[in-house]
């Protein structure tokens, strides 16, 4: 349960004292908060505050006009405010659609904070039993931000939550929804075993009930448990599998990352690259493209190419970055250090991403870079670059269909 007393919309008020007065990130903040706000009492007092209260809607109207560089925060906005005003009953089911997109677009900026923010506000004034679809997917958002963002207790509370409504409206693509939300929780925690077995479940039951993008889904975190545990061949052709059937543009950019992932840990860095020059080029959301440089910048300094590996290293702003990026960016430019033989600076990077996981319970990137800073300087690494072709034939070809779409987009 969340706190009783947590202030409403303190994510937007941080984002707010955190911004320089009248600059883009402020006037953006403001005018979702007026905006969350309104919503609140049109939701508790009915519509009757629109009413009584002209001169607020005025203002409210005037900080979204203020959001002048974003067109598409300013049309969602909007948009909520044109229910409010049109909507003959105050109810969450006229306004839900729109403030989901408000979500979702505050996702594509990873704005997790501020995103799970615009989530539990749907979810409290939704009824989980006559508006469950609704409910249950709030719930499944606020988890997904609540795990970017290094809560992970929170964020299976929210998975829970929503497979609980789900299960209640007989809707088996939340229930299942929400048990893949929880293998990620678990996959987080490094509880690998449990996560499989979540996921196996998930598959087989998604096959029985003809669910494809959920299969697609849950193949997806199935391939990211085998790239854990060292099957890197099975992660990319069971990721491959997924991304043949997903309808998402957003899972094929996170399906396309991670078999970037298992063809880098295979050797094959010809492919690896090819998938994320791919991803920093046209992933959709800001996520995707931080994560694909990071690794580029990884494969740079394996290949030895230490000027490529500064440029991708300066280029990110890790200020920016959500906790398990900016854990995996500790990590990554410690081990790129540590190929260019600079140990100084590998192992304040590694210290760095153990003390930075360890805070946010990212058990995986502790226990990577722990190891890594045990090993720095025990033997002279050996630099490879790569090899071309695995012994399976599948793979192989995947590789190839991967250099043809890169070559396609021309990067």
């Amino acid at each position: 349960m969340e706190p009783a007393h947590r202030l409403r919309h303190l994510p937007f008020f941080e984002a707010i004292a955190s911004s320089d007065e009248g600059d883009a990130e402020w006037h953006a903040a403001t005018a979702g908060l007026v905006v969350l706000r309104l919503v609140d009492s049109w939701i508790e007092d009915g519509s009757r505050v629109l009413e009584a209260d002209e001169w607020a809607l005025r203002s409210v109207r005037v900080a979204i006009d203020e959001v002048r560089s974003r067109e598409k925060l300013r049309t969602i906005l909007f948009g909520i405010l044109e229910v409010l005003e049109t909507a003959a009953v105050a109810e969450i089911a006229a306004l839900a659609p729109r403030m989901m997109a408000y979500g979702q677009l505050l996702e594509y900026d990873s704005r997790w904070s501020l995103a799970e923010d615009v989530y539990t506000t749907v979810a409290s004034h939704t009824h989980p039993a006559q508006e469950a679809d609704v409910a249950s997917q709030a719930h499944l958002r606020r988890g997904f931000c609540l795990r970017q963002m290094g809560e992970l207790d929170r964020s299976l509370v929210a998975y829970e939550t929503a497979g609980e409504i789900a299960r209640a409206a007989n809707d088996m693509v939340g229930v299942l929804r929400a048990r893949i939300g929880e293998a990620k929780a678990a996959m987080a925690r490094g509880n690998m075993p449990k996560a499989q077995s979540i996921l196996d479940d998930t598959i087989d039951q998604a096959f029985a009930h003809q669910l494809s993008d959920v299969r697609s889904m849950a193949l997806h975190d199935r391939s990211v448990v085998a790239h854990l545990i060292g099957d890197y061949e099975l992660a990319i052709k069971l990721a491959y599998d997924a991304l043949s059937t997903t309808r998402s543009p957003r899972e094929r950019d996170r399906i396309l990352g991670d078999i970037a992932g298992s063809f880098y840990m295979l050797g094959v860095h010809s492919a690896a690259r090819d998938a994320y020059l791919i991803l920093a080029a046209t992933a959709q959301e800001q996520y995707q493209r931080w994560f694909a440089t990071l690794n580029l910048m990884e494969i740079a300094a394996v290949d030895g190419q230490e000027l490529l590996f500064e440029q991708y290293r300066r280029s990110v702003d890790v200020r920016a970055l959500p906790p398990e990026l900016e854990a995996s960016y500790w990590l990554q430019a410690g081990s790129g250090f540590a190929e260019l033989g600079r140990t100084t600076q590998a192992r304040e990077f590694f210290l760095k991403a153990i003390s930075f996981a360890e805070e946010y319970e990212l058990n995986q990137i502790a226990f990577k870079a722990d190891s890594a800073l045990r090993d720095l300087g025990v033997a002279e690494r050996r630099r490879s670059l790569g090899r071309p072709l695995v012994a399976d034939e599948d793979v192989n070809d995947i590789a190839t269909r991967l250099r043809s779409s890169r070559e396609e987009i021309g990067v």
